[in-house]
This record gives structure tokens, C-alpha cells and sequence, in this order.
């Protein structure tokens, strides 16, 4: 195997794992410990890498300090009870969407069916996908590093292809008329898309992301077939339906308008 593929493996080996140990690589590659250390040396020097006594982990970025904060990010128990609610809601033979944002990134190791198509343009919700041997799809597109997702006209036109069976959304925030808010115009074109190509969606979302504004909202003609999975019933209501520490209720039942 030629360096550059070693390097390749390497590097695609870090973006799941923090760091990794000479013995590691030495059984990833099939290559003899030598061999491993002199790219270690190279990697390093290319300044794809930063060594320490035995291996090396990924290199200080931006991007690498967002992944770290997100793979290590201990949840509460209110996002947890959002995230095991909404991972009871799936069937096998499902085809899913589960959108970006570490409140949807919550509902993944609480998700029982293996048997499930997740289709994603979140990177820590294909990462954790993949660790539940799950199989799963990232959509292509420019790269936002705050959230590390895809986003842009190519993630949206690729979005046009798919008809889910259900999808998970996470929000800016929904605003007084119960309307999702988004941060920018692709964010909000995705939103609409899984929406509108679902046979059923729930937005996941904590008690501090409500009464919120935004430039960018999804029309309530639109949002009114959302179900609202939260960890407390901001809004008063006979629909809620209370599940383990969060609450379910679809928003045109929360204006009234079922």
C-alpha cells in the first residue's frame, strides 16, 4: 500500500476517533510498526496530525475542537428524555431523515432498529450513525463548521430526490405563531423540503428555544403538520402527550386548528 493510501486511511480513521495508537494503525493498515511510525514522522511534518508518546491524535483545528466538543458533549437529562422519545417513534424499513444540531444528535444511541436507511447533513449524526452500524447517508454541499453540517443548493437539490417516512428536525427556534426558525435560507429550504417529503415530522427542540425570532421561518401552512417533541409544554394544552420526562404534541393541535 502506497503512503498516500495509508494516509488517506488515516485521516478518514481520525475523523471518527480522536486519536489513535501505533498499535491501531499497525492493524488498520496490515503495515509493520516501522512503517507506521515513519508516517506518523511525515504526517506530522505535512501538519495533518500531532503526535504524542505512542500515537497521535487530530491536529487543533477549528473544526476538530467543534467535533470534540460535540462527540464528548455530556447531555442533560431534558434533551435525553427528547431524544429517547423520539427514537421510540421509528419502525424498521424506514427510510429517515435526522437533520443537524446536537438536540437531533441526541435521539441516535437511544435508537433500536438496525434496520433503519438515515439519510443526514449533519457529520456527528453520520458519525454517531455509524457507530451504531446504522446505515446512513450524508448529503453533499458546503460545509458550516459551527453546526458541521452540509448545507447549500446542492444539498437542497439532492434533498428533492428523497421521500422520507419520517424525519427529525432541530430549530433556531419557533417563534410566538409556533413557526420553526431557521438561521439562514438553506437551513430553511432543508426544513421545508422534509416537511413537505414526510409522511410524518417532528421538530426536536428544548424549552429555550421557544418564543424566539428569526428572519428566516417556515409559514404555518407549513409547520401546522410539525409534531413538537420537547422537554416541557411551553404552550397549555389538553393534547400534550407526556412521555418519560418529554412532551409530544403536533402544532396545528396547539393552534387549534384540529
Amino acid at each position: 500500500m502506497k503512503y498516500t493510501e495509508r494516509k488517506e486511511k488515516i485521516l478518514s480513521a481520525l475523523h471518527f476517533h480522536e486519536s489513535m495508537s501505533v498499535q491501531q494503525m499497525v492493524e488498520l493498515l496490515k503495515s509493520s510498526p516501522a512503517t507506521v511510525r515513519r508516517d506518523i514522522v511525515r504526517l506530522e511534518e505535512e501538519g495533518e496530525v500531532e503526535r504524542y508518546w505512542g500515537g497521535i491524535r487530530r491536529k487543533e483545528t477549528p473544526e476538530n475542537r467543534r467535533r470534540n466538543t460535540l462527540q464528548s458533549q455530556e447531555p442533560d437529562e431534558a434533551h435525553a428524555a427528547i431524544g429517547r422519545l423520539a427514537a421510540s417513534r421509528l419502525h424498521d424499513n424506514e427510510l429517515i431523515f435526522i437533520g443537524s444540531g446536537t438536540t437531533t444528535l441526541e435521539m441516535i444511541p437511544y435508537i433500536q432498529n438496525s434496520n433503519i436507511h438515515v439519510i443526514t447533513n449533519g457529520i456527528p449524526q453520520l458519525e454517531a450513525l455509524h457507530r451504531k452500524k446504522i446505515q446512513a447517508l450524508l448529503l453533499c454541499g458546503f460545509f458550516k463548521e459551527y453546526s458541521r453540517s452540509m448545507v447549500g443548493k446542492e444539498t437542497v437539490e439532492m434533498l428533492r430526490g428523497y421521500h422520507f417516512d419520517q424525519a427529525f428536525l432541530g430549530a433556531n427556534g419557533i417563534n410566538d405563531n409556533l413557526c420553526l426558525l431557521s438561521a439562514d435560507e438553506y437551513e430553511d429550504e432543508i426544513k421545508k423540503l422534509c416537511i413537505l417529503q414526510s409522511k410524518s415530522t417532528y421538530l426536536m427542540v428544548g424549552k429555550e428555544k421557544f418564543h424566539r425570532t428569526a428572519y428566516y421561518s417556515v409559514p404555518g401552512e407549513i409547520s401546522g403538520e410539525v409534531t413538537i417533541i420537547t422537554d416541557y409544554p411551553e404552550y397549555q394544552s389538553p393534547q400534550w402527550i407526556e412521555e418519560n420526562g418529554a412532551y409530544m404534541c403536533k402544532i396545528s393541535r396547539l393552534l387549534g386548528n384540529d
